[in-house]
């Protein structure tokens, strides 16, 4: 007798393997949509492995797959990149010492690199790594449940909000799932999150957290410091652009720092001063331009360069204007 048993579930289509990363994505709050989307982007050595200065492009996702596949835009977008070594006898990575972390860290500012985490014991950076693989190994199951397509690849995953399986399942912190703690496995919040009206760039420096000690209670020297405490190692930074692309540039020996963000302008009049508001940068260097109606579509170079610079701080900052004029629009320029 010949019979055929239907399959209940469908093929797996999402994997992963030990020591890859994971780029996250997710809205929280009144900005939450209806999906959040993981990316495996590839093994965490191919990144400590570059050359001092290199920059590369983030692979395994297209920009189309966040906007609009994934995402209404990119703005209040939380973003973060982990990964963490898990070895057995059959998948050793030489020279790493299991729950080595791999991890990003907001910037207090785009041009200001952050403080380096602290090393913690075997056992403090287990239960991160854990959450991390949770990440991964969650991702493959709802995978699994998903028909393949556009976003359900072997590298790329888009999934549903509010499902026990997702990224925020496990990134979030225990009493605030806006935050990004690992379930508050971790000493501080992963993800940088990108503004109102994301423009020009967002970054987060990356670090490798090796224990301080083995399973053993050995203490681990790391081999990029020499030291067995301290600080984390600084890898380098990503940066996610406007264009729903990302970047990651290795250390150099120096902090190698991207372009300051065009800043978001409010604009008030008193008499005939008009106040022009904005957050600065620390150390950027802003210029006031205008023009009148008719050369909004004119390029910045053929604007009218108003007297005067600002340097940024990390504070607010504005330019006051002095006209009779009717109507005038403003720019302004950050280097």
């Amino acid at each position: 007798m010949l019979f055929s048993l239907a399959a209940t579930v469908k093929a797996q289509t999402f994997t992963f393997a030990n020591n890859d990363l994971v780029l996250g994505l997710r809205k929280t709050g009144i900005h939450q949509e209806s999906y959040e989307a993981v990316v495996n982007i590839g093994s965490g050595t191919n990144y400590v492995n570059l050359s001092a200065g290199t920059t590369i492009p983030v692979p395994n996702f297209t920009p189309s797959q966040l906007v609009q596949d994934t995402f209404s835009d990119l703005d209040f977008l939380s973003w973060s990149v982990v990964g963490s070594v898990k070895t057995n006898t059959a998948s050793v990575l030489p020279g790493y010492q299991n729950n080595t972390l791999w991890l990003t860290v907001p910037r207090p500012a785009p041009a200001t690199q952050s403080s380096p985490p602290a090393r913690l014991n075997f056992a403090q950076q287990g239960a991160v790594a854990t959450q991390i693989k949770s990440i991964l190994s969650s991702a493959s199951l709802l995978s699994s449940q998903t028909a393949p397509g556009p976003n359900n690849t072997a590298k790329f995953l888009r999934e549903p909000v509010n499902n026990p399986a997702s990224l925020s399942a496990f990134v979030g912190s225990v009493v605030d799932s806006a935050r990004s703690t690992l379930h508050d496995s971790w000493t501080s919040d992963l993800e940088t999150t990108t503004p109102a009206n994301f423009s020009g760039s967002s970054v987060a420096d990356f670090y490798e957290v090796r224990p301080t000690v083995s399973s053993l209670g050995d203490p681990v020297v790391d081999p990029h410091t020499g030291q067995s405490s301290g600080d984390a190692y600084y890898l380098g930074y990503f940066t996610l652009k406007v264009d729903g692309t990302v970047t990651f540039t290795r250390d150099a020996g120096v902090v190698v720092n991207p372009p300051p963000s065009a800043p978001t302008l409010t604009v008030s009049r008193e008499g005939v001063v008009s106040k022009i508001g904005f957050v600065s940068e620390k150390n950027a260097t802003y210029t006031l331009y205008s023009i009148d109606s008719e050369g909004l579509g004119k390029p910045l170079n053929l604007w009218t360069v108003l007297a005067g610079k600002v340097t940024g701080d990390g504070a607010a900052k504005e330019f006051l204007d002095t006209t009779g004029e009717a109507t005038r629009f403003y720019r302004v320029s950050a280097q």
